[in-house]
């Protein structure tokens, strides 16, 4: 683990902070407190308004210290003594083991070995005196055993606009729908009404008869079925949604822009949970639809953008301790936990697959996002805000080795933010420009019949958050 946050004004240096000697005992089963100066690093962090969060390296010897959820032992603090003589104790919030070979940081654990990272609560204001303390809970024998304090300095980027370009601009991107490039676009204005936007019968999208046999090559054209019948409309399974005008204002709606309203979809609790009961994975299907591509394009795309804007209300219970305690089992108690699909996105969904783990090979794809709410309850920057990402844990067997993404890989490396932060937690109250590209990759009639050339996108409010290439999907 790198260093980060030198002390001497050199990003990654190998200037420490500060250093403390960890040598009161020796031996595994031994403990022992430990306190150090910690002024200089707090004064910095109140005056660039920085994370108060430590990257702690043990030299000479390894050791262990207590986490944030230490039972045995008191957990690490820093006390500080403001400039007008009040005093204080700012918690640590987190503790996280950075070991070798571990793809996530360990943060659950009452002991943890270092090198970790502490989080604590930033001081509210201007400090005189700081002074860290924590135990060690394991020492091994070495020499001049050590640990050494560096602050953990993230990259910054400026804060994305929340507005989105068509509200900046306040011409509703006028005249795009007439672009060549453009197969269709939706723009949900007060002198509109719902069945323009959506197509009355939506029953049967996974039925092969409900669409033109002509598509398929066994029989003739038959333009009252799909993709002709409501093309450029969403063909809906769900009905929950509903039109509403640039007036609207509950959930604290706000306009993207004058006159311009918004398709809302509600999702409501799935109605069998409750306190008490024993669940696995629930919820309802509020948003599932679908827009066709026209004829000529149907089936033939393997490079598509998606953009639209959308604004996040949060569900009524968002603090998790007054959330339903559910069972997973008779014996296993717990919250519930708010997760799910959301977004538009290009999608080939077949009879043998595309969702729900089963996308890939020749079985099908699908491009849905997934969120999940922050819930963990500690009062930090991220708390209610919803963590985006590509659904791509659909993607399992029916991909290749090494291309099977719900299974060989962590849910994290499909989540936004990954360059740099920006993207990687959306909140209520606020308008998101959302593009997604997909270029998919090629396939031919000679083994293996693929090639990983495929590539997946995401910008939020015109910044990249995403990207990867080298992806199959079909």
């Amino acid at each position: 683990v790198k260093p980060c946050g030198d002390a001497a004004g050199l990003r990654h240096g190998p200037t420490p902070w500060f250093s403390v000697a960890v040598d009161a005992v020796v031996g595994t089963e031994q403990s022992a407190p430990y306190a150090v100066d910690v002024t200089r690093l707090v004064r910095h962090v109140h005056a660039q308004q920085r994370w108060l969060a430590i990257l702690l390296v043990a030299r000479g010897a390894p050791r262990t210290i207590a986490g944030a959820l230490a039972s045995r032992h008191s957990p690490p603090t820093i006390d500080v003594v403001y400039a007008d003589g009040q005093q204080a104790r700012l918690r640590c919030r987190l503790v996280a083991s950075l070991q070798p070979g571990s793809l996530l940081p360990i943060t659950t654990a009452p002991e943890v070995g270092l090198p970790a990272g502490l989080e604590f609560e930033r001081p509210a204001r201007e400090v005189k005196s700081a002074m860290l303390r924590f135990a060690v809970t394991a020492h091994w024998s070495g020499r001049n055993p050590s640990i050494e304090g560096f602050l953990i300095d993230p990259p910054l980027q400026q804060a994305a606009p929340r507005d989105g370009l068509a509200s900046a601009t306040g011409v509703l991107d006028n005249g795009l729908a007439s672009h060549p490039a453009v197969i269709g676009v939706h723009r949900y204005t007060d002198d509109r009404q719902l069945a323009d936007f959506v197509h009355a019968n939506g029953a049967g999208l996974s039925s092969e008869h409900n669409f033109d046999p002509a598509i398929y090559g066994s029989g003739p054209e038959d333009r009252s079925k799909w993709p002709h019948a409501g093309l450029g409309k969403w063909i809906s399974a769900s009905t929950p949604w509903e039109l509403v005008r640039s007036g609207y204002r509950d959930e604290g709606f706000k306009p993207l822009a004058p006159g311009l309203g918004a398709l809302r979809i509600h999702m409501p609790a799935a109605p069998q949970v409750r306190d008490g009961a024993v669940v696995g994975h629930d919820g309802t299907a509020a948003g599932y639809a679908m827009i066709f591509l026209p004829e000529p394009l149907f089936g033939r795309l393997d490079r598509i953008f998606v953009r639209y804007y959308v604004r996040l209300g949060l569900p009524g219970q968002t603090d998790a301790k007054r959330r339903y305690q559910v069972r997973h089992t008779p014996n296993d108690t717990d919250w519930t936990s708010l997760t799910g699909k959301f977004g538009i996105g290009p999608d080939h969904s077949t009879s043998q697959g595309g969702v729900s783990g089963t996308s890939g090979g020749g079985a099908g794809w699908q491009m849905r996002l997934s969120w999940a709410e922050c819930d963990a309850n500690e009062g930090g920057p991220d708390e209610r805000g919803l963590a985006p990402g590509f659904h791509l844990s659909d993607f399992q067997g029916n991909n290749p080795a090494g291309h099977r993404y719900g299974s060989e890989q962590l849910p994290q490396f499909e989540r936004w933010g990954q360059l740099g932060g920006i993207g990687g937690m959306l909140y209520a109250g606020h308008w998101y420009c959302v593009e997604t590209e997909l270029k998919l990759n090629s396939v031919s009639p000679q083994a293996p019949g693929y090639a990983p050339d495929g590539e997946l996108r995401a910008w939020l409010d015109g910044r990249l958050v995403f990207e990867r290439s080298n992806m199959v999907f079909r």
